[in-house]
């Protein structure tokens, strides 16, 4: 697949199911997948890193928006949590 050849396919299924193709684009398709596999699918970093081709995770992290609530989650599986540890 060629970058354009992608861009092509994604214009014509977009026109074809009546979306706009001002409002998608490859690129947005690609940042919304990782972020659904990376929140949702739980998929580690490194392999998303691995799946999008970066040479850096930093990169790959540009991808990866985590909300409060994960970050909240994350504080709570903490064994040293001290919340936790006193309840």
């Amino acid at each position: 697949f060629t970058q354009k050849g992608v861009q092509h396919m994604v214009d014509k299924y977009l026109k074809e199911s009546g979306l706009s193709v001002r409002n998608y684009s490859p690129h947005k398709l690609r940042h919304t997948a990782a972020t659904l596999m990376y929140q949702y699918g739980h998929v580690d970093i490194r392999a998303l890193q691995e799946i999008l081709g970066h040479e850096s995770v930093s990169t790959t992290q540009i991808y990866t928006h985590i909300d409060k609530e994960q970050l909240r989650d994350a504080v709570k599986q903490n064994p040293l949590n001290i919340e936790e540890s006193e309840a």
